[in-house]
């Protein structure tokens, strides 16, 4: 069997949702199909691309080098067929818009300058029940976004998902809390606390499951805050604590504490299939994970009753 160009898409349909699926869905095909074309590629490759997993597949060492000449392969078919005028690599050859939930995505605004001088950057916050409709409205390019534990993410429907990276979720207190210089915290030595969650029903939900899943409570959700700057004054002052990502940015007179049993957040990319440079899909996402790593270095082991390094991530 000859590889073709249906081949390699349906390699990074599957990279890209993280699962056969995912894959089937996003082809428009079910699901056995997908499942018998992996498998003719990786005997005609003689290599395992793909190893599954409770959650799904994961590119092997020998995928990852099959998978990035699928995507260089495809990009430059895609560079053939784009107008010859188009000098970009955003969804109309000059601008990428970018939305972003709950990760500070705009971080990465210089890295993707420096790589693409020509690409123009436009970023917006929202969320992703809205992010995901202007996608499919085409007002948008990409969606960046945390995926939090317990919280469904919309419905894809025509869009494709990629998960980045799995983050692991941090609480978040006054630097003057008798708890924050732990190094571990429980999240029922906390139950006790008044909560902050955002004003939208998904960070309640997030809040009140994961103080119930893992630290075995219902929490007492007292303060609603649509804004960084409300948020970061309530838990400097010892209003309350928060549930949030370990990169937070950095909020003057708090500090941000792992705790046992937490439950991993998902770092999604998402865009609407064939709008995006395959290069620049991938770009994005090894932008934010290098970040990540730094942000993860810079924050260092944290001390009992020893402050670690906060992470400035904005």
């Amino acid at each position: 069997m000859r590889l073709e160009v249906r081949h390699l898409e349906v390699l990074l349909a599957i990279e890209e949702s993280g699962s056969i699926s995912g894959a089937a869905r996003t082809l428009g095909v079910d699901q056995p199909h997908v499942t018998r074309q992996l498998r003719r590629i990786e005997q005609r490759l003689d290599v395992a691309v793909f190893v599954r997993t409770a959650k799904g597949v994961t590119p092997t060492a020998a995928g990852l080098r099959v998978l990035a000449l699928a995507r260089r392969a495809l990009g430059v078919l895609d560079e053939l067929a784009r107008p010859q005028d188009a000098g970009g690599r955003g969804a109309d050859g000059t601008t990428l818009r970018v939305l972003y939930h709950g990760l500070p995505a705009i971080a990465i605004l210089d890295d993707l300058g420096r790589l693409h001088p020509g690409l123009q950057v436009r970023f917006g916050s929202t969320t992703p029940q809205d992010a995901h409709a202007q996608l499919r409205a085409g007002t948008a390019d990409v969606l960046l976004g945390i995926w939090l534990p317990h919280v469904p993410w919309p419905a894809a429907g025509p869009l494709v998902g990629m998960e980045i990276l799995a983050d692991p979720t941090f609480v978040h207190l006054s630097a003057d809390h008798p708890l924050a210089g732990e190094a571990e915290l429980r999240l029922d030595d906390l139950a006790g606390e008044s909560w902050i969650t955002g004003t939208d029903p998904e960070s309640a939900t997030m809040v009140t499951e994961e103080c119930r899943l893992v630290g075995g409570f219902r929490p007492l959700l007292t303060h609603r805050a649509g804004d960084e700057a409300t948020v970061s004054a309530l838990l400097a002052h010892g209003r309350g604590v928060a549930l949030g990502s370990s990169v937070a940015a950095a909020r003057p007179g708090v500090v941000g504490r792992p705790y046992r049993g937490s439950s991993p957040a998902r770092w999604m990319q998402v865009h609407a299939p064939g709008r995006l440079d395959r290069e620049l899909v991938a770009t994005i996402a090894g932008l934010l994970r290098r970040r990540h790593e730094a942000w993860t270095r810079a924050r260092g082991p944290v001390g009992r009753r020893g402050a670690a390094s906060e992470v400035q991530s904005g």
